[in-house]
């Protein structure tokens, strides 16, 4: 069973921006939708839609803070058809709304920036 689950997780991550859904995944196991569910969360604590939603997050919280990327472009990138159901529940994670995390994200890394010393600075 470990081993299926972890070709489940593995196959989740591979999919993030795909719109395949449980459905799929059950079919690549051989199992029916409502064991792989049962399964992966005994093994990982989370369902799988709930498991990829915090992935989906995950990555576009590294895109908005690493790229410049339009906040639409990375929901689409991460897998999600309509901007505002992006928005609510990347503010549900991380209690901030896409542009207010980048914007966030962007002055800590420019105050950081100014602390450094003199010979640590990129320009030096």
């Amino acid at each position: 069973m470990y081993d299926e689950m972890m070709r489940a997780e593995v196959w989740l991550q591979e999919q993030l921006g795909s719109q395949q859904g449980i459905e799929d995944l059950a079919g690549r196991l051989g199992y029916s939708t409502s064991q792989v569910r049962r399964r992966f969360k005994q093994c990982f604590g989370l369902s799988p839609s709930a498991y990829r939603d915090t992935l989906r997050l995950e990555k576009a919280a590294q895109l908005l803070a690493f790229t410049p990327y339009p906040i639409h472009t990375i929901a689409m990138r991460c897998g999600y058809l309509n901007h505002s159901a992006f928005s609510r529940a990347f503010q549900r994670l991380h209690e901030l709304t896409p542009r207010q995390f980048r914007r966030a994200f962007h002055a800590k890394l420019y105050a950081n920036a100014q602390r450094l010393p003199a010979s640590d600075s990129p320009a030096s």
